[in-house]
């Protein structure tokens, strides 16, 4: 395989005699707000570095592609078989930068006379218009004896015709989810040109800085690894050892690298044998693992998350305090020792909170329903966002921990299961108090609650929560799973709610704790009701949740499909409270269903706070 990887400049890559094509086949443009983010994070970092006359190279990772010879012309088309979010970002960066651009010229071009220094910005800004069309927009080729433009980047055939029109600046819709993601990418790129390049100064200290981000940071700074085959096979192969879970370099394996260089130096060689030997046993986890584990404990000590595209970078500058040393002390190697140390003893709780295990050895403090709280937010709401803030909860006592995650687990169901609110929040939210939690020597999880009940009550209200509730239905292909949790949570809280629901929500009796995976939905009004006990207006609203409720282990499984009388004797005989409530109806109608959702949701909307 005769394919050497070169690094190549930004403006290198896209000035050469060739066009990028995604391919039919490829998934649609991927980058969501915090990928963008960390992207812009990344330039704006180049661009400061320039202004204050130094220089910050980065590198954005790697571009694999497939060399497609075009007939009857001196073009190449490379076929992107990796690097589609890296090339679509930085062709709409520079078309957001050409629109700065014009913008300046078409204010100077309005004014009745131009100072020197106007006209100069004016032409450099014309000029350098026409040359970044030209570099990153559009190739003029040759065809038949005509000069056609062809775009710089194509996009699959489902993203391409949106993708040209918004960086051609024309009025477009979207009709799928990577539209409304490449249109977000581009806004926030208009906000960044707009706000940060061209926050201030005259049209002449705007054109300096925009000199600064087109001939400097992307012409020099910004680099990429480009790997191109003559051929799709060996191109995928590439692909396959760069993507492989199995064989990939891991962060954790750049860090041990770029550790064990600091400490290369022979009054070190205890220091760093041992260092090495603890590295062995936090790589010892499934690659996949290892990565998200390192995310997770970076956010949890720094209250921030590492940005994606550097995350060994940023643990050598914060954590390992080598970033800019070649050799460290003996005092520092100690440091790097025990800061390795502490992340194999993270990397072991991290994997007990991940499966939902309780982290404490000592289960006395906290009842078993406790414990499950764990399990249910982890494992059944699948929510490990919240990943870091429970590593540093782990710090506090049993109890405290115990509170924290259940108040948790009730915000998430609200704010993310039911209430599909955007994440950043959230996550800014656990990260603060993440860190609050490892700098508070008496840290209270009142503060936590407190947060949390604010951010619902904002994003989520009691009308949007009641709202999306009324349209959660059952599936009969599955994944009702936020059904079953709901109305077993909603079951813990019976007898609270029953008294009043004054106060933090709380489990009465906590002697009976769910299994969840051995509790099943049931249809009161049956699923598939047939002959005399099929009712027209019941088909209508049973599969809404009005009409489910859940059996136990030892529910009597033969009621089924039976109608709601054949049902009554086992729902008023089962030691479920929603039941036994159900059970209270003489008649079971649509207008029953509709007042027992009702009942359901104003009890989630008092139970759903943390």
């Amino acid at each position: 395989m005769a394919i050497k990887p070169t690094q190549l400049a930004v403006k290198f890559l896209f000035e050469q005699n060739h066009t990028f094509m995604v391919p039919k086949y490829q998934r649609g443009y991927a980058w969501d707000d915090e990928a963008i983010e960390d992207f812009i994070e990344d330039i704006a970092r180049c661009l400061s570095a320039r202004e204050a006359d130094k220089q910050r190279n980065h590198f954005f990772g790697g571009i694999v592609t497939v060399r497609m010879p075009i007939a009857n012309s001196n073009r190449s088309n490379y076929e992107v078989i990796d690097g589609q979010q890296r090339l679509a970002s930085f062709v709409m960066l520079v078309a957001v930068i050409v629109r700065g651009m014009r913008n300046i010229v078409g204010e100077l071009v309005k004014k009745s006379s131009l100072s020197e220094e106007e006209q100069k910005a004016k032409k450099f800004l014309e000029d350098t218009i026409d040359s970044l069309r030209g570099v990153y927009l559009v190739y003029r080729d040759e065809i038949e004896l005509e000069y056609v433009e062809i775009p710089k980047l194509s996009l699959s055939v489902a993203d391409n015709d949106f993708f040209q029109n918004i960086v051609a600046e024309q009025e477009t819709s979207s009709e799928r989810a990577s539209h409304e993601r490449i249109k977000a990418a581009w806004d926030r790129l208009v906000d960044f040109v707009d706000t940060t390049v061209l926050k201030s100064g005259s049209p002449w200290e705007k054109a300096k800085r925009l000199r600064l981000l087109v001939n400097s940071v992307l012409a020099t700074d910004c680099s990429v690894i480009f790997m191109c085959s003559e051929t799709k096979s060996e191109a995928y192969q590439i692909f396959q050892v760069l993507n492989d879970r199995g064989v990939h370099l891991t962060d954790g394996d750049l860090l041990r690298a770029s550790t064990m260089e600091l400490l290369d130096a022979k009054p070190l060689a205890t220091i760093q044998n041992k260092v090495a030997e603890q590295w062995d046993k936090v790589l010892a986890y499934p690659p996949g693992d290892i990565d998200s584990y390192l995310r997770w404990y970076f956010s949890s000590w720094q209250g921030k998350r590492p940005k994606s595209s550097n995350v060994a970078d940023q643990f050598m500058e914060f954590r390992f305090g080598g970033k800019d040393r070649s050799v460290a002390s003996k005092a520092e190697a100690q440091a790097v020792l025990n800061e390795v140390r502490q992340l194999d003893r993270d990397f072991a709780l991290l994997r007990t909170l991940g499966e939902g295990d309780w982290p404490y050895t000592n289960h006395s403090t906290v009842d078993g329903w406790d414990r499950e709280r764990l399990r249910m937010l982890v494992t059944h709401l699948k929510h490990t966002n919240a990943m870091p803030l429970l590593l540093s909860l782990q710090r506090l006592d049993a109890k405290k921990f115990a509170e924290a995650v259940s108040a948790i687990e009730r915000f998430v169901f609200r704010f993310k299961t039911i209430g599909n609110a955007h994440i950043a929040p959230m996550t800014e939210l656990y990260l603060r108090h993440a860190k609050k939690i490892r700098d508070t020597a008496s840290y209270k999880i009142g503060e936590l609650r407190k947060d949390l009940k604010a951010l619902a009550g904002k994003a989520v209200p009691d009308e949007l929560f009641e709202a999306n509730l009324n349209q959660v239905k059952y599936s009969v292909r599955g994944g009702n799973g936020h059904i079953r949790y709901m109305l077993i949570t909603l079951e813990d809280y019976a007898k609270w709610y029953e008294q009043g629901a004054q106060g933090v929500p709380k489990c009465k009796d906590k002697t009976r704790v769910f299994d969840f995976s051995n509790t099943t939905l049931e249809h009161v009004y049956p699923q598939s009701a047939k002959g005399a006990d099929k009712v027209a207006t019941l088909e209508e609203v049973k599969h809404t949740i009005g009409n489910l409720t859940i059996f136990g282990p030892n529910d009597n499984e033969a009621t089924a499909n039976k109608s709601y009388s054949g049902k009554r004797v086992v729902l008023k005989a089962s030691n479920l409270k929603l039941n036994r409530d159900i059970s209270e109806n003489d008649q079971w109608t649509a207008a029953t269903v509709d007042e027992r959702t009702k009942s359901l949701i104003s009890m989630a909307v008092k139970v759903f706070v943390p």
